[in-house]
């Protein structure tokens, strides 16, 4: 490999770890955010629901079902982006003990056949994994060593708009009990 090669994988590889760096590091603080945001509301509708017979003098229940509905659908985007924040922790994980696996058979000079490593990492994932997979593989044969980085930092702000989302569904449904108040 000349310098120029050299250089250029070298800076590829660099822009992927801070990527994923980065990626690892806003969604593992989005996650506890998320967690604890579905928990609070979580806590405040298990009360009302389990006192409802006793509150409904002095809220509207149809303001509590409505605020409800909203609060399934801050779970929902919660779960997904809890789905995205498992995938990045994963793949961040992985590329860490990757780069050090790579460290240890450069050193040693054993061999690797790269096309089948690439190959039994693909069969080892189901639709839509092996898709993602697949591209990123097929990137990387080009010469393009940060698009794993790159998909990282995506997934991690696909899962900061699930985020926002969730904490705006959230309050809707906290406008719809404070609205449904009636004293």
């Amino acid at each position: 490999m000349d310098e120029k090669a050299a250089e250029a994988l070298n800076t590829s590889l660099t822009a992927s770890r801070i990527l994923s760096l980065g990626a690892s590091r806003i969604s593992a603080s989005l996650d506890v955010f998320s967690g604890w945001l579905l928990a609070g509301f979580g806590a405040t509708y298990g009360l009302l629901l389990a006192n409802l017979g006793s509150l409904a003098p002095y809220i509207d229940t149809s303001n509590v079902k409505f605020g409800a509905m909203y609060f399934v659908v801050s779970a929902s985007l919660a779960a997904a982006q809890k789905l995205i924040a498992s995938y990045v922790a994963a793949g961040t994980a992985a590329g860490e003990e990757g780069r050090a696996t790579g460290k240890e058979l450069a050193n040693s000079r054993v061999p690797i056949d790269v096309e089948s490593m690439y190959q039994q990492v693909n069969q080892g994932l189901l639709w839509p994994w092996s898709t993602f997979n697949a591209r990123m593989t097929d990137k990387a044969r080009k010469g393009d060593y940060a698009v794993i980085g790159r998909f990282h930092a995506k997934a991690s702000q696909i899962q900061t708009y699930l985020v926002v989302f969730q904490v705006i569904t959230s309050l809707i449904s906290a406008v719809f009990l404070i609205n449904g108040i009636l004293v």
